[in-house]
């Protein structure tokens, strides 16, 4: 067992281990420290010994406290994406007593580092998917829920999206950017705001991942599969309701991936096509599509700063804040098509260049 796995306990996962693999000896696994994401899970790979069925895992260590009559809420979420089709990793075992879970092995490839690799245009077929998953998360996914289901006790509505704008103002603007901003212009540039947030709680809402993006979908191999088995998408436990533009922008829009303007458009008209009629339905009126799809990104990018600044700031992990400047652009970009954010971009553009001139200069 490797040494550097101090925060997990080592006798539950050898326990974990034995009664998945009862003919290999959980001694002669090797335990590998993953980089996580920006929550305060931990993973680790297991590397099994020869003759093992599986060559790994991954184990998640966890650090919610579950009361004994209640749900993990990914295990929860994962029951109803695996119903619905959605290509979610395997979860082989449960341990709630350790906190943890034992998963498939999704490989190390993030669609971002596939990205990288290959290029944008040598990718559109995997966003293709990821768009035909997304459909299927807002479609299969909503049908599935059911009186157990912890989404639709969730929602994206006003007050949610209003705190997530508050955790901008609170751990971007002021404790990373210290940017010496008032109560009263803070208030207004909320009021400027609100009307985009109360319009974005109106539209009918469906299952939402919540944080999908390039680094929560796993490129298992480059050829489509049945079941887009050659994809894996992660970081679901957050999922809510939410309107259908949340996580199209999420992708879209991505913080760690710039898309070319050409492509989103394709990839949005590969959702319209892909979508049911009760999806199309919840859209509304297609020659406001690109519209409601700038306030999702708008409010999904406003808030993703504020996560950056967050994870800069009080935890140390500075390397987030090479993310700050290309949202930034996203922004600047959807002030720049819609004119009725004119006197929103007046007030909160400055404070929005600041942010990115600052993390431009900062060392990761």
């Amino acid at each position: 067992m490797n040494s550097s796995t101090e925060e997990i306990d080592l006798a539950a996962l050898r326990a974990g281990l034995a009664a998945l693999f009862p003919a290999v000896d959980p001694m002669a696994a090797e335990v590998l420290p993953l980089a996580g994401d920006a929550s305060t899970r931990r993973y680790y790979r297991i590397r099994n010994a020869p003759g093992a069925p599986l060559p790994s895992v991954v184990v998640m260590r966890y650090p919610d406290e579950v009361s004994p009559d209640a749900e993990l809420p990914f295990l929860n979420v994962h029951r109803y994406l695996t119903a619905a089709g959605v290509p979610v990793p395997a979860v082989y075992r449960s341990d709630p007593k350790a906190n943890l879970l034992f998963l498939e092995d999704a490989g190390d490839t993030m669609l971002e580092d596939a990205v990288r690799d290959h290029g944008m245009r040598g990718c559109l077929p995997l966003y293709e998917q990821c768009v035909e998953i997304l459909v299927r998360i807002q479609s299969e996914g909503t049908r599935a829920l059911d009186g157990k289901a912890i989404p639709p006790r969730l929602a994206f509505d006003v007050p949610k999206f209003t705190e997530e704008v508050g955790f901008f103002f609170r751990h971007a603007v002021r404790e990373y950017g210290g940017i010496p901003l008032s109560d009263r212009e803070e208030r207004a540039i909320g009021d400027l705001l609100h009307p985009f947030l109360e319009a974005l709680s109106a539209f009918p809402r469906v299952l939402a991942h919540r944080d999908y993006h390039s680094r929560n979908v796993m490129v298992i191999g480059s050829a489509k599969t049945p079941g887009h088995r050659n994809l894996r998408v992660l970081d679901f436990q957050d999922a809510r309701m939410g309107n259908v533009f949340y996580d199209l922008a999420s992708l879209l829009r991505d913080s760690y991936v710039t898309l070319p303007e050409d492509a989103v458009e394709d990839l949005r008209y590969a959702w319209r096509h892909a979508a049911t009629a009760e999806l199309r339905a919840a859209a509304g009126d297609p020659g406001a599509f690109t519209w409601r799809f700038d306030l999702a990104a708008l409010q999904r990018n406003v808030k993703a700063i504020g996560t950056f600044g967050n994870q800069a700031h009080n935890r140390g992990k500075r390397i987030y804040l090479r993310f700050i400047p290309p949202t930034v652009a996203h922004l600047r970009g959807t002030f720049e098509r819609n004119p009725p954010m004119r006197a929103l971009a007046a007030k909160l553009l400055p404070i929005l260049t600041a942010l990115a001139e600052k993390a431009a200069e900062s060392p990761a």
